[in-house]
Protein backbone atom coordinates (compact mmCIF):
# COMPACT_ATOMS: atom_id res chain seq x y z
CA UNK A 1 0.00 0.00 0.00
CA UNK A 2 3.04 2.05 0.92
CA UNK A 3 4.49 1.85 -2.35
CA UNK A 4 1.18 2.13 -4.14
CA UNK A 5 0.58 5.81 -2.35
CA UNK A 6 4.32 6.62 -3.45
CA UNK A 7 3.58 5.53 -6.84
CA UNK A 8 0.72 7.51 -7.71
CA UNK A 9 2.11 10.93 -5.88
CA UNK A 10 5.28 10.60 -7.99
CA UNK A 11 2.26 10.38 -11.28
CA UNK A 12 0.63 13.63 -9.67
CA UNK A 13 4.14 15.62 -9.09
CA UNK A 14 5.45 14.32 -12.68
CA UNK A 15 1.98 15.58 -14.24
CA UNK A 16 2.29 18.70 -12.46
CA UNK A 17 6.54 19.04 -13.18
CA UNK A 18 7.27 16.89 -16.38
CA UNK A 19 10.30 18.98 -16.87
CA UNK A 20 11.64 18.22 -13.31
CA UNK A 21 14.95 16.26 -13.58
CA UNK A 22 15.16 15.27 -9.79
CA UNK A 23 11.32 13.90 -10.02
CA UNK A 24 12.37 11.79 -13.18
CA UNK A 25 15.55 10.06 -11.24
CA UNK A 26 13.39 8.90 -8.83
CA UNK A 27 10.61 7.62 -11.24
CA UNK A 28 13.39 5.66 -12.87
CA UNK A 29 14.90 4.20 -9.21
CA UNK A 30 11.30 3.22 -8.64
CA UNK A 31 10.67 1.95 -11.56
CA UNK A 32 12.59 -1.45 -12.74
CA UNK A 33 12.21 -3.16 -16.03
CA UNK A 34 13.12 -6.05 -14.75
CA UNK A 35 10.47 -6.50 -11.94
CA UNK A 36 7.22 -7.69 -12.54
CA UNK A 37 4.63 -5.57 -10.16
CA UNK A 38 1.42 -6.49 -10.29
CA UNK A 39 -1.92 -3.98 -9.14
CA UNK A 40 -5.15 -5.12 -8.78
CA UNK A 41 -8.13 -2.81 -9.63
CA UNK A 42 -9.02 -2.91 -6.00
CA UNK A 43 -5.80 -1.11 -5.08
CA UNK A 44 -6.19 1.70 -7.33
CA UNK A 45 -9.66 2.07 -6.46
CA UNK A 46 -8.01 2.64 -2.62
CA UNK A 47 -5.36 4.91 -4.32
CA UNK A 48 -7.56 6.90 -6.03
CA UNK A 49 -10.37 7.61 -2.98
CA UNK A 50 -7.29 8.66 -0.56
CA UNK A 51 -7.59 12.22 0.56
CA UNK A 52 -5.85 14.85 -1.41
CA UNK A 53 -4.00 16.00 1.36
CA UNK A 54 -1.55 12.75 1.98
CA UNK A 55 -0.69 13.34 -1.47
CA UNK A 56 -0.33 16.74 -1.35
CA UNK A 57 2.27 16.24 1.79
CA UNK A 58 4.26 13.65 0.22
CA UNK A 59 4.36 16.16 -3.43
CA UNK A 60 6.20 18.76 -1.25
CA UNK A 61 7.88 16.67 0.13
CA UNK A 62 9.54 15.93 -3.09
CA UNK A 63 9.56 19.13 -4.31
CA UNK A 64 11.82 20.24 -1.15
CA UNK A 65 14.23 17.85 -2.03
CA UNK A 66 14.14 18.74 -5.52
CA UNK A 67 14.87 22.27 -4.82
CA UNK A 68 17.70 21.55 -1.94
CA UNK A 69 19.51 19.36 -4.23
CA UNK A 70 19.70 21.52 -6.87
CA UNK A 71 19.72 24.84 -5.91
CA UNK A 72 18.90 27.63 -8.53
CA UNK A 73 21.34 29.79 -9.30
CA UNK A 74 21.42 33.06 -8.24
CA UNK A 75 20.52 36.29 -11.26
CA UNK A 76 23.10 37.65 -12.39
CA UNK A 77 23.11 41.09 -11.22
CA UNK A 78 24.00 43.75 -14.35
CA UNK A 79 27.46 45.02 -14.32
CA UNK A 80 28.38 48.33 -14.47
CA UNK A 81 27.88 50.43 -17.31
CA UNK A 82 31.21 51.97 -18.06
CA UNK A 83 30.24 55.03 -19.95
CA UNK A 84 32.60 57.21 -22.18
CA UNK A 85 33.01 60.67 -21.28
CA UNK A 86 32.46 63.39 -23.53
CA UNK A 87 35.48 65.09 -24.90
CA UNK A 88 35.13 69.19 -23.17
CA UNK A 89 33.87 71.76 -25.48
CA UNK A 90 36.82 74.05 -27.28
CA UNK A 91 36.71 76.74 -25.71
CA UNK A 92 35.38 80.03 -28.48
CA UNK A 93 38.22 81.67 -29.35
CA UNK A 94 37.90 85.33 -29.33
CA UNK A 95 37.02 87.62 -31.73
CA UNK A 96 40.80 88.97 -33.51
CA UNK A 97 41.08 92.47 -34.14
CA UNK A 98 41.60 93.68 -37.70
CA UNK A 99 44.73 95.05 -38.60
CA UNK A 100 44.96 98.42 -40.45
CA UNK A 101 47.46 97.36 -42.62
CA UNK A 102 46.42 93.73 -44.52
CA UNK A 103 48.63 90.99 -45.04
CA UNK A 104 51.06 91.52 -47.00
CA UNK A 105 51.40 95.44 -47.12
CA UNK A 106 54.92 96.44 -46.95
CA UNK A 107 55.57 98.57 -43.67
CA UNK A 108 58.01 100.99 -44.55
CA UNK A 109 59.58 103.30 -42.23
CA UNK A 110 59.86 100.61 -39.37
CA UNK A 111 62.88 98.52 -40.26
CA UNK A 112 65.49 99.38 -37.67
CA UNK A 113 68.42 97.13 -39.03
CA UNK A 114 71.03 97.68 -41.60
CA UNK A 115 70.64 96.05 -44.50
CA UNK A 116 67.36 94.83 -44.28
CA UNK A 117 64.25 95.29 -46.04
CA UNK A 118 61.18 96.73 -44.57
CA UNK A 119 58.99 94.30 -42.11
CA UNK A 120 55.97 93.01 -44.28
CA UNK A 121 52.38 92.82 -42.64
CA UNK A 122 50.90 88.95 -41.54
CA UNK A 123 47.84 87.69 -41.23
CA UNK A 124 45.90 88.85 -37.95
CA UNK A 125 45.86 85.01 -36.51
CA UNK A 126 49.64 84.95 -37.07
CA UNK A 127 50.43 88.01 -34.48
CA UNK A 128 50.73 86.61 -30.57
CA UNK A 129 48.01 87.72 -28.26
CA UNK A 130 50.29 89.66 -26.27
CA UNK A 131 50.22 91.90 -28.81
CA UNK A 132 47.16 93.31 -29.24
CA UNK A 133 47.16 94.71 -25.50
CA UNK A 134 50.64 96.13 -24.92
CA UNK A 135 48.64 99.24 -26.79
CA UNK A 136 46.13 99.21 -23.83
CA UNK A 137 45.97 102.24 -21.46
CA UNK A 138 43.92 101.98 -17.62
CA UNK A 139 41.46 104.57 -18.34
CA UNK A 140 40.61 104.54 -14.67
CA UNK A 141 44.61 104.90 -13.83
CA UNK A 142 44.20 107.79 -16.07
CA UNK A 143 41.34 109.51 -14.81
CA UNK A 144 42.63 109.51 -11.34
CA UNK A 145 46.32 111.38 -12.67
CA UNK A 146 43.71 114.04 -14.25
CA UNK A 147 42.38 114.60 -10.90
CA UNK A 148 45.27 114.55 -8.83
CA UNK A 149 47.12 117.36 -11.69
CA UNK A 150 47.42 120.75 -11.28
CA UNK A 151 46.90 124.00 -12.79
CA UNK A 152 50.57 123.85 -14.01
CA UNK A 153 49.85 120.76 -16.37
CA UNK A 154 50.82 120.60 -19.65
CA UNK A 155 47.95 119.03 -20.92
CA UNK A 156 45.39 121.66 -21.12
CA UNK A 157 42.19 119.27 -20.48
CA UNK A 158 43.87 119.05 -17.21
CA UNK A 159 44.27 122.54 -16.34
CA UNK A 160 40.75 122.70 -17.03
CA UNK A 161 39.51 120.20 -14.60
CA UNK A 162 41.52 121.25 -11.98
CA UNK A 163 40.30 125.13 -12.08
CA UNK A 164 36.44 123.49 -12.56
CA UNK A 165 37.18 121.24 -9.31
CA UNK A 166 38.65 124.18 -7.61
CA UNK A 167 35.73 126.78 -8.22
CA UNK A 168 33.13 123.78 -7.48
CA UNK A 169 34.94 123.12 -3.66
CA UNK A 170 34.49 126.82 -3.11
CA UNK A 171 31.29 127.30 -4.07
CA UNK A 172 30.67 124.54 -1.58
CA UNK A 173 32.29 126.00 1.05
CA UNK A 174 31.01 129.26 0.68
CA UNK A 175 27.56 127.74 0.70
CA UNK A 176 27.84 126.01 3.82
CA UNK A 177 28.97 128.96 5.76
CA UNK A 178 33.07 127.03 6.37
CA UNK A 179 34.79 130.56 5.52
CA UNK A 180 37.35 129.28 7.60
CA UNK A 181 38.20 126.99 4.93
CA UNK A 182 38.39 129.63 2.21
CA UNK A 183 41.89 130.63 3.90
CA UNK A 184 44.93 129.21 2.67
CA UNK A 185 46.60 126.62 4.48
CA UNK A 186 50.17 126.33 4.96
CA UNK A 187 51.63 123.06 3.15
CA UNK A 188 52.94 120.96 5.69
CA UNK A 189 56.55 120.81 3.97
CA UNK A 190 56.60 124.66 4.97
CA UNK A 191 55.29 124.55 8.44
CA UNK A 192 57.47 125.10 11.31
CA UNK A 193 56.70 122.33 13.35
CA UNK A 194 59.22 119.75 14.94
CA UNK A 195 58.16 115.61 14.53
CA UNK A 196 57.84 113.31 16.97
CA UNK A 197 60.41 111.99 18.49
CA UNK A 198 59.21 108.83 20.41
CA UNK A 199 60.22 110.54 23.92
CA UNK A 200 58.26 107.97 26.25
CA UNK A 201 60.22 105.22 24.55
CA UNK A 202 56.71 102.87 23.69
CA UNK A 203 56.08 101.43 20.53
CA UNK A 204 53.08 103.12 19.47
CA UNK A 205 55.13 106.53 19.86
CA UNK A 206 57.85 104.99 17.85
CA UNK A 207 54.96 104.44 14.89
CA UNK A 208 53.31 107.47 15.16
CA UNK A 209 57.27 109.16 14.70
CA UNK A 210 57.62 106.96 11.15
CA UNK A 211 54.14 107.77 9.94
CA UNK A 212 55.11 111.91 10.67
CA UNK A 213 57.97 111.40 8.57
CA UNK A 214 56.83 109.64 5.67
CA UNK A 215 53.72 111.75 5.16
CA UNK A 216 56.12 114.97 5.30
CA UNK A 217 58.29 112.74 2.49
CA UNK A 218 55.46 112.41 0.56
CA UNK A 219 54.21 116.47 0.89
CA UNK A 220 58.01 117.14 -0.18
CA UNK A 221 57.62 115.08 -3.08
CA UNK A 222 54.76 116.20 -4.26
CA UNK A 223 55.68 119.97 -3.91
CA UNK A 224 58.89 119.06 -6.02
CA UNK A 225 56.82 117.31 -8.90
CA UNK A 226 54.75 120.45 -8.74
CA UNK A 227 57.93 122.78 -9.49
CA UNK A 228 59.13 120.65 -12.25
CA UNK A 229 55.76 120.70 -13.87
CA UNK A 230 55.75 124.88 -13.53
CA UNK A 231 59.02 125.42 -14.48
CA UNK A 232 58.02 123.39 -17.64
CA UNK A 233 55.14 124.92 -18.38
CA UNK A 234 57.02 128.38 -18.02
CA UNK A 235 59.89 127.41 -20.35
CA UNK A 236 57.01 126.16 -23.08
CA UNK A 237 55.36 129.65 -23.16
CA UNK A 238 58.75 131.19 -24.33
Amino acid sequence: MSELLRLQSLVTAINFYPNNLQLLSVASEFYQPNDITMICSRCLHRASALPLRIQHTFLRSLTNSATTASPATPPTSPGPTISTPLPPKPKAKAALPVSAAPAGTILKGLNYLKGRDDPTALAEEEYPEWLWKCLEVDKKGKAGDELEGDEFSKSKKTRRLVAKRQRKLEARLIASGDTESLIPKVPLQQQTIDLPSNEQGSVDGALDAVAKREELTKAMRGERRAKIKETNFLKGMN
